[in-house]
């Protein structure tokens, strides 16, 4: 069985020391750039009915990290704990963490 492990971080230098040192400790995850719903109306003044990649070009980046970790199940509780003492239980990075099980998964990567 495996565990797909989301790991939201606000974007700073030390959120991409984090994601180094995790990645050093074996860890492989996809990672992209957020933000949130609540920072992007924050940032567009006028009323909007429809949201469009426009907008967002136009908005203020208040980014943050969204990484997708797929493992095995004996490995979960590892990663959980890097994640941990990388951010300094979020203190340090700001985010948070939650996981699911993957019942059926394929693939080559």
């Amino acid at each position: 069985m495996k565990r797909l492990v989301y790991l939201v971080i606000k974007s700073t230098p030390d959120a991409v020391h984090a994601l180094d040192a995790i990645k050093r400790d074996g860890y492989n995850a996809t990672v992209m750039t957020t933000e949130s719903l609540r920072h992007a109306f924050e940032d567009l003044p006028e009323e909007r009915h429809f949201f469009t990649l426009r907008h967002a070009e136009k908005a203020k980046a208040n980014e943050s990290v969204l990484c997708l970790f797929i493992v095995d199940e004996d490995k979960f509780e590892h990663l959980k704990d890097v994640i941990r003492e990388k951010t300094d239980n979020f203190k340090k990075v700001k985010g948070f963490m939650f996981s699911k099980v993957i019942e059926d998964y394929e693939g080559s990567i």
